[in-house]
Protein backbone atom coordinates (compact mmCIF):
# COMPACT_ATOMS: atom_id res chain seq x y z
CA UNK A 1 0.00 0.00 0.00
CA UNK A 2 1.10 3.58 -0.70
CA UNK A 3 0.22 6.97 0.73
CA UNK A 4 0.19 9.64 -1.98
CA UNK A 5 0.70 13.13 -0.56
CA UNK A 6 0.24 15.94 -3.09
CA UNK A 7 0.77 19.63 -2.37
CA UNK A 8 -1.02 21.60 -5.09
CA UNK A 9 -2.27 25.11 -5.75
CA UNK A 10 -5.60 25.94 -4.09
CA UNK A 11 -7.32 26.61 -7.41
CA UNK A 12 -6.46 23.08 -8.62
CA UNK A 13 -7.32 21.13 -5.47
CA UNK A 14 -11.10 20.90 -5.84
CA UNK A 15 -10.88 19.61 -9.40
CA UNK A 16 -8.21 17.08 -8.40
CA UNK A 17 -10.20 15.77 -5.43
CA UNK A 18 -13.42 15.61 -7.47
CA UNK A 19 -11.68 13.57 -10.19
CA UNK A 20 -10.01 11.24 -7.67
CA UNK A 21 -13.39 10.54 -6.06
CA UNK A 22 -15.08 10.11 -9.45
CA UNK A 23 -12.49 7.44 -10.30
CA UNK A 24 -13.09 5.56 -7.05
CA UNK A 25 -10.25 6.83 -4.89
CA UNK A 26 -10.72 8.22 -1.41
CA UNK A 27 -9.10 11.60 -0.83
CA UNK A 28 -8.64 14.02 2.01
CA UNK A 29 -7.92 17.70 1.36
CA UNK A 30 -6.18 19.88 3.92
CA UNK A 31 -5.77 23.62 3.30
CA UNK A 32 -2.13 24.55 3.93
CA UNK A 33 0.20 27.48 3.27
CA UNK A 34 3.83 28.34 2.61
CA UNK A 35 6.76 26.13 1.82
CA UNK A 36 6.98 24.79 -1.71
CA UNK A 37 4.65 27.20 -3.48
CA UNK A 38 5.03 30.25 -1.20
CA UNK A 39 1.27 30.90 -1.17
CA UNK A 40 -1.96 29.26 -0.11
CA UNK A 41 -2.09 25.66 -1.23
CA UNK A 42 -3.79 22.38 -0.44
CA UNK A 43 -2.44 19.02 0.63
CA UNK A 44 -4.28 16.00 -0.78
CA UNK A 45 -3.86 12.62 0.93
CA UNK A 46 -4.80 9.37 -0.81
CA UNK A 47 -4.14 5.80 0.31
CA UNK A 48 -3.97 3.32 -2.58
CA UNK A 49 -2.77 -0.16 -3.47
CA UNK A 50 0.74 -0.15 -4.93
CA UNK A 51 -0.44 -0.81 -8.49
CA UNK A 52 -2.84 2.17 -8.41
CA UNK A 53 -0.34 4.83 -7.27
CA UNK A 54 0.55 5.76 -10.86
CA UNK A 55 -3.17 6.20 -11.66
CA UNK A 56 -3.45 8.75 -8.85
CA UNK A 57 -0.33 10.56 -10.03
CA UNK A 58 -1.72 10.77 -13.57
CA UNK A 59 -5.02 12.21 -12.31
CA UNK A 60 -3.06 14.84 -10.39
CA UNK A 61 -1.00 15.68 -13.49
CA UNK A 62 -4.15 15.99 -15.60
CA UNK A 63 -6.09 18.17 -13.15
CA UNK A 64 -3.37 20.44 -11.74
CA UNK A 65 -2.26 22.97 -14.29
CA UNK A 66 1.31 24.07 -14.77
CA UNK A 67 1.73 27.86 -14.95
CA UNK A 68 3.54 29.25 -18.01
CA UNK A 69 7.31 29.22 -17.63
CA UNK A 70 8.98 32.62 -17.63
CA UNK A 71 12.33 32.88 -19.42
CA UNK A 72 12.08 29.19 -20.37
CA UNK A 73 12.57 28.17 -16.74
CA UNK A 74 10.68 25.19 -15.44
CA UNK A 75 7.85 25.84 -13.05
CA UNK A 76 5.60 23.48 -11.20
CA UNK A 77 2.10 23.60 -9.85
CA UNK A 78 2.77 21.18 -7.02
CA UNK A 79 4.74 18.26 -5.69
CA UNK A 80 3.80 14.64 -5.02
CA UNK A 81 5.31 12.28 -2.46
CA UNK A 82 4.62 8.54 -2.60
CA UNK A 83 5.28 6.81 0.72
CA UNK A 84 5.16 3.12 1.64
CA UNK A 85 2.49 2.15 4.18
CA UNK A 86 3.24 -0.74 6.56
CA UNK A 87 -0.39 -1.13 7.67
CA UNK A 88 -3.77 0.51 7.23
CA UNK A 89 -6.88 0.13 9.40
CA UNK A 90 -10.42 1.42 8.86
CA UNK A 91 -12.13 2.60 12.01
Amino acid sequence: MKLVVAIVQDQDASKAVDELIAQGFGATRINTAGGFLKRGNSTILTGVEDVRANDVIQILRDTCRRPPAENSGRTSSGIVFVLPVAASYKM
